[in-house]
């Protein structure tokens, strides 16, 4: 039953509700052309263990570790280490409105994900992702005092294509003016048909 009413008064406000509906699409169309889409890239690296383990034993001299290869399992250790650093350090990176850049671990593995407005600033905030989980690593293993021979290194296992496209902002931009252009239609049928009834009301004769 209310439904009905309610489907009433919209076909009685037509005129009020269409003008509204046309004025939004055209401003959700225009929002859909203007807007850029953005790009992400993504790329995953693994830590490597030396070759020649973490000790080494230099002649007539004392035997020196690597500290970051005493845990086990080692290299997943690492990641975990690493990752609450590289997430604080990512954040530096983020300088362009549409710029996000985000360092998981999984394992061993260590993937960045970055967005950007452009193909080349995807692929800019890439490799600068990339490039932090290598200083991060190295400058760990230089604050242990690890002899460069038994450094951990990083290698890339998934490289990175071109970025791909990103429509979540043309997407978000344009279904908020259609859901803002549709509630403001509806309200202000509602709103004129409240004032017709009441401007009705008034003018009947008192009896």
């Amino acid at each position: 039953m209310y439904f009905g009413k309610f489907f009433a008064l919209l076909v009685r406000r037509w005129l009020v509700i269409v003008p509204l509906l046309l004025v939004t699409l055209v401003g959700a169309g225009y929002a859909y052309v203007s807007t850029p889409l953005g790009y992400q890239w993504t790329g995953t690296v693994v830590m490597l263990a030396p070759k020649d383990g973490r000790i080494v034993r230099p002649p007539s001299q004392l035997e020196q570790t690597n500290s970051l290869l005493a845990f086990a399992p080692t290299l997943s250790t690492i990641t975990i280490m690493l990752i609450e650093e590289t997430a604080v350090s990512a954040g530096k990176l983020v300088t362009q409105p549409k710029d996000a850049v985000e360092i998981t671990r999984e394992g061993p593995f260590m993937t960045a994900k970055v967005e950007g407005a452009t193909i080349a600033r995807a692929k800019e905030l890439g490799q600068q992702a990339f490039d932090l989980i290598r200083k991060s690593l190295d400058d760990k293993q230089r604050s242990l005092g690890a002899p460069p021979s038994t450094w951990v290194t990083v290698s890339v296992v998934s490289a990175p294509q071109d970025p791909e496209k990103l429509p979540k902002a043309k997407i978000t931009k344009v279904g908020g003016i259609l859901a803002a252009g549709g509630l403001l239609a509806l309200f202000c049928a509602v709103a004129v048909e409240s004032f017709a009834e009441n401007r009705r009301r008034r003018q009947q004769p008192v009896t």
